[in-house]
């Protein structure tokens, strides 16, 4: 049996189930739900017993998640029983006392984000103490005092801090873990921005602990020698690109001898991916993708110059001044072999916007915020960070500003900075410039990351040279390189999660609160992802008709709920005022904390809507439809939370902001 360390142990419960006959029997339903199953938590020391009342003879697993099938309180006011299973297929398991669980009634997990610009989570025992530490003026620096003495193993014994995040990163894929929301409130940081105050649930098995403690993370400082990022440039290759592909060779003789100098060519590759359009809709223009430069082959600058040779821009045009950027960087990600690399940086350069869902001619058919998503999912096991270099040329003016909303969004990290780069004018001069100062500045990271004595010389490592005009470049290329570095040490080193139960924590880190200390998933199964991408189906064609005559998409909405069996209480008989309420969506996607464009949208919304804003959101809708496609054959990536889960049972981490 392979066991996973994580915050929540997903595991089954040793040893053969109690004998209990299953006659079709079904969970008891959450409140006010007719789909969803009342589901718990084992807490540590939780035992599984043959009958109300009757002693714990089968100790579980810390964090097994079960079905409530049926409450029993007991007489003389002891504590109520659970009868629970495994699944909600009706074969349950024995009982638990209702105070050796945790409710968990929803699937929302927060996960840490990267490392590269924000300090370690200190998780606290109870709401009085977030609350209290937050009304300090002076709170970034009580932070980094406890952090430090957390480390060191000399709290105070009166000190609210249970745990910290470990120095390294803790990857999500090789061992996975979630932090389960018990409660979220909001609060105000001293500077009276907005923060949320999470209350979580988390726990690390370990056989050799009797107890929760700190964790102590074992470094592998000597694993730092053997970290190799793979750096492969996305380049634009339609018929205005030229002088464009001529100087990124130009750069990328300079800097390949560089890495030569410095002894690091085996420690950084470059490869180079170009894109046009597609051959068979456009005779002579070659091809749609191809690698010119694959990252494993290329070790000297001549080997790069012979790679490179054959690139050159397109001498017919492409069918859009749009061109296909998200098929290229989908090109890059999975065409190339990554396995001995553990960085993946990619570098975008183009005078366009990309073909997004709105665009006939695109392959994806995915906006911006959806192909980030997809790459974010792909990147579990490698972390990944896109740039993008955006040659706003004159003859482009009107797609400008398209093109850089896109990019901003595509290369946005989880501190929330984008690594978009615009060129004004499309001046060959200063993107030559950019393009040298950025693969300058990812060669130092790699540098700074192999002469790393301890992951606190990653976590502050010092600025960057300043240099006004490709300052910001460099900085964002240290904050990356961190994380990429603290992502790597974490895995080679076997980063445990902090073992802990209930703490609060602020979703804000303390000392730059506009970078979040969290990303927010949901775990949907298998059957709640296929019925997601089937809602959404129904939700364009109503939107489709709703076109045609507005004022009847909301009937047509409430008829696809009907259609798809929906509870004929939810769905709405003409007094739903938004989306939300026509009873279309399923029951997991109620009360979640995001704001959704698709779902709060009301009948008079959409009659004022012009017809070009109205296609806006149909595209939007057909782009999840195919990243959720995207993530349905992402078969890495599917979790199953108790041994023996059916296929359809599984859970997916969606990101919240993936959600319609």
């Amino acid at each position: 049996m392979i066991w996973r360390i994580a915050l929540i142990l997903l595991v089954c419960v040793a040893g053969t189930p109690l004998a209990l006959q299953a006659q079709e029997r079904k969970p008891l339903l959450m409140e006010g739900k007719t789909t969803l199953y009342q589901k718990v938590l084992t807490r540590p020391g939780a035992s599984l017993a043959e009958g109300p009342g009757a002693p714990g003879t089968e100790p579980m697993d810390p964090f097994t998640v079960l079905y409530v099938y049926q409450r029993f309180p007991v007489d003389g006011g002891g504590p109520t029983y659970l009868e629970v299973g495994t699944d909600a297929k009706g074969a349950v398991s024995g009982f638990l006392k209702e105070t050796e669980t945790v409710p968990w009634d929803h699937a929302l997990v927060l996960a840490f984000t990267e490392r590269g610009n924000r300090d370690r989570v200190l998780f606290l025992e109870d709401e009085a103490a977030l609350d209290g530490w937050l009304k300090d003026p002076n709170l970034a620096v009580r932070a980094e005092d406890a952090r430090q003495r957390a480390d060191a193993r000399n709290l105070p014994e009166d000190s609210p801090v249970l745990s910290i995040e470990p120095e390294t990163f803790i990857d999500f894929a090789s061992q996975f873990y979630m932090l389960p929301i018990l409660e979220a409130k909001p609060k105000r940081l001293p500077d009276r921005r907005r923060a949320m105050g999470v209350r979580i649930a988390s726990v690390t098995r370990d056989e050799e602990e009797q107890k929760l403690q700190l964790v102590s993370t074992r470094e592998n400082i000597e694993a730092l020698g053997d970290f190799r990022a793979g750096v492969v440039f996305v380049i634009d290759a339609s018929s205005s690109m030229q002088p464009y592909i001529s100087r990124t060779r130009e750069v990328m003789r300079d800097v390949l001898e560089k890495v030569a100098d410095a002894d690091l060519s085996d420690k950084v590759r470059f490869g180079v991916v170009g894109y046009r359009d597609d051959p068979a809709a456009v005779q002579g223009v070659g091809y749609l993708t191809r690698t010119f430069a694959d990252p494993n082959q290329i070790q000297t600058a001549t080997d790069f110059k012979t790679a490179v040779e054959p690139l050159s821009a397109s001498r017919v045009s492409t069918r859009a001044f749009a061109e296909d950027a998200f098929a290229a960087i989908d090109h890059a990600m999975g065409r190339i072999d990554w396995n001995g690399f553990d960085a993946r940086y990619l570098i975008l350069i183009t005078d366009a916007s990309a073909r997004d869902a709105s665009s006939h001619f695109a392959s994806l058919k995915l906006n911006a915020a959806d192909m980030r998503n997809d790459v974010k999912g792909r990147s579990a096991s490698l972390p990944t960070a896109i740039y993008a270099l955006h040659l706003q040329t004159p003859v482009g003016k009107d797609d400008h500003a398209k093109a850089e909303a896109q990019y901003i969004e595509l290369t946005r990290l989880d501190s929330g900075r984008s690594l978009y780069y615009p060129v004004p004018s499309g001046d060959p001069e200063a993107f030559q410039g950019k393009v040298g100062a950025l693969a300058d500045a990812l060669v130092e990271q790699v540098r700074t990351t192999r002469d790393a004595k301890n992951a606190a010389d990653l976590a502050n490592a010092p600025e960057p040279p300043k240099d006004e005009a490709d300052d910001d470049i460099r900085d964002a290329a240290a904050e990356v390189g961190r994380a990429m570095a603290l992502a790597y040490l974490g895995r080679v080193s076997g980063a445990k999660a902090p073992p802990m139960f209930e703490a609060w924590a602020s979703d804000r880190d303390f000392a730059n609160p506009a970078v979040p200390a969290f990303s927010v998933r949901l775990l949907l199964s298998k059957n709640q992802l296929s019925d997601l991408q089937r809602t959404m189906n129904e939700t364009v064609r109503a939107l489709d008709a709703g076109q045609i005559d507005p004022g009847d998409f909301f009937n047509q909405l409430r008829s696809a709920a009907t259609a798809m069996g929906r509870d004929p209480n939810r769905v709405g008989q003409g007094e739903a005022r938004n989306l939300a309420e026509t009873g279309l969506m399923g029951e997991y996607l109620d009360g979640l904390p995001y704001q959704s464009r698709i779902m709060s949208l009301t009948e008079d919304d959409w009659a004022r809507m012009s017809v070009g804003e109205q296609q806006s959101i149909i595209d939007d809708v057909n782009s999840k439809i195919r990243l959720y496609q995207r993530f349905h054959d992402d078969s890495d990536r599917w979790i199953a939370l108790n041994e023996g889960d059916d296929a359809g049972d599984w859970v997916y981490p969606v990101p919240l902001d993936a959600l319609p």
